[in-house]
């Protein structure tokens, strides 16, 4: 499991590579291949993260892979919601920003915009609470495998709300990733590891401010034209 997931995260990753400077960050550019390039972020940045809970659900259902493959569909479908969403606001923001003729003068307003909303959400209880369950995939275990109900049912149930929480948890990081553009490949790297620190890692909660401090610098930077 660890190595497959492991296999399709570096995978998505030579393909946003490969599309350096394509589609996923075009102000113009449709909704289907927008939401195709969030796919594809998705699977390279957040996917590895949850190696937590499908390594869990492995373990409760000894035999069932399609069982972890349901966690699996259900993790990538929350995302792919809320990319939906979350892409086609891109889309409409970046064109009517693009409209104004300061933008002209101010080519990284919006991402700077970007940078200070996600580092303020960083400060937010929200985002505390939901980092919380979305490091703690047993704890949600324990809350709602009930026993009760056929292993699908209570896997699902358990991969939908570990989704949530972590949906919940880097919406706005992974929206500036979204405006900084897949041809953003450091952007892109910088935001995989504070991600994956703050989930994964014993010191992770202790990261969050600081992350959000500097999220806020320097968006302020881009929006001053410092950068």
């Amino acid at each position: 499991m660890k190595g497959f997931v492991v296999a399709l995260g570096a995978v998505a990753w030579l393909v946003m590579i490969s599309l350096h400077g394509g589609t996923t960050h075009h102000h113009g550019a449709a909704i289907g291949p927008a939401l195709a390039g969030w796919a594809v972020m998705v699977v390279a940045m957040m996917l590895p993260a949850a190696l937590p809970l499908f390594e869990l659900i492995r373990r409760f259902t000894p035999g069932r892979p399609a069982t972890v493959a349901l966690a699996m569909g259900i993790y990538l479908g929350a995302w792919t919601a809320a990319g939906a969403v979350l892409v086609s606001a891109n889309l409409a923001l970046s064109r009517w920003v693009a409209s104004w003729s300061w933008t002209w003068e101010h080519p990284h307003a919006l991402l700077g915009s970007a940078l200070m909303l996600a580092g303020s959400y960083q400060f937010s209880s929200l985002k505390d609470r939901c980092l919380t369950a979305c490091r703690t995939p047993r704890g949600i275990a324990m809350l709602h495998w009930r026993g009760l109900r056929a292993p699908w049912r209570e896997a699902g149930t358990v991969a939908a709300v570990y989704a949530g929480s972590c949906v919940g948890c880097c919406w706005l990081l992974m929206t500036t990733g979204l405006v900084s553009g897949a041809g953003s490949l450091i952007a892109m790297a910088v935001l995989t590891a504070v991600m994956a620190a703050e989930r994964l890692t014993r010191q992770g909660r202790v990261l969050v401010r600081p992350a959000g401090a500097a999220a806020i610098i320097t968006g302020a930077a881009f929006l001053l034209g410092a950068v």
